[in-house]
């Protein structure tokens, strides 16, 4: 049976064609939203859109270079255009960037950049520009990463690129509350790569160190990172923003190697 929760909404996901992101984009059209998918990928962006109107759902593909700003302006012309404007925009393209900063080119740094903070600020800032003008509020939602929380080696380009995504968040949480227009962020930890994905999986040896400090001892599955989603997409959320939710298995809660007795600190005296 369909759930009608987001009857009437519109939709907006950038790197919505796999992943995580396809996943959040699917929950929300099944329960009622008519969906954009921004990529770069065609074949796979032709793939889920094929897959959800199959199903009856009304989506839509643009391809979409979240660091261009005239390409992000064209997407949500095009949104407004089929679908009459938006009232959802998730940000969640990425790519791949993992070096030692001595080991890392300028043009990584620079497209890791572009496509996770600039993207973040172009979709944000047009998607709220459109939210203002049709003045029924709207939700911004960021997706994260315990890089941003938790720094590792040879993560530079993307902890940093979503620790700013979390403070580019949080000032628009401040500046858009006056419009009923709501920002947070969803930090998933690592995940099981499920269904269609252009990453594939992690390497057994990284997935075991990173297990090894997860208290839960597993991978996140899409489905947790999604509903932590549909919950800042929906009405009950209305009154939360400028929020992050890790959704990590308690990954970000601390060091969970330092383990035996520690030394005892006494004064000097």
């Amino acid at each position: 049976m369909r759930d009608h929760e987001y009857d009437g909404k519109v939709v907006v996901v950038t790197g919505g064609a796999s992943g995580i992101c396809r996943a959040i984009l699917t929950a929300i059209v099944e329960r009622g939203a008519r969906g954009v998918i921004a990529d770069v990928d065609d074949e796979y962006g032709a793939a889920a859109v094929r897959d959800l109107e199959t199903s009856g759902h009304q989506v839509r593909f643009v391809r979409t270079n979240v660091a261009d700003a005239a390409q992000v302006t064209r997407l949500f012309d095009q949104a407004e255009t089929a679908f009459g404007g938006v009232d959802i925009v998730i940000h969640g393209a990425d790519i791949r960037v993992k070096n030692e900063v001595v080991e890392t080119a300028e043009d990584e740094w620079d497209e890791k950049v572009d496509v996770v903070l600039k993207g973040a600020f172009l979709l944000c800032r047009e998607g709220a520009r459109r939210m203002i003008r049709q003045g029924r509020g709207g939700r911004l939602i960021n997706i994260g990463s315990t890089g941003g929380l938790v720094p590792r080696v040879g993560s530079a380009a993307h902890t940093v690129s979503k620790m700013g995504v979390v403070m580019l968040t949080r000032v628009l949480a401040m500046e858009l509350a006056k419009h009923q227009i709501t920002a947070n962020v969803m930090a998933p930890g690592l995940t099981d790569v499920e269904g269609p994905s252009r990453k594939g999986p992690t390497s057994e040896e990284y997935t075991r160190n990173f297990l090894r400090e997860v208290p839960m001892g597993r991978l996140g599955r899409y489905e947790e990172m999604v509903h932590a989603v549909l919950f800042f997409a929906s009405d009950q959320a209305r009154y939360v923003t400028g929020q992050v939710v890790y959704v990590d298995g308690g990954y970000g809660a601390g060091k969970l190697g330092v383990t035996g007795e520690s030394s005892v600190f006494r004064p000097a005296l």
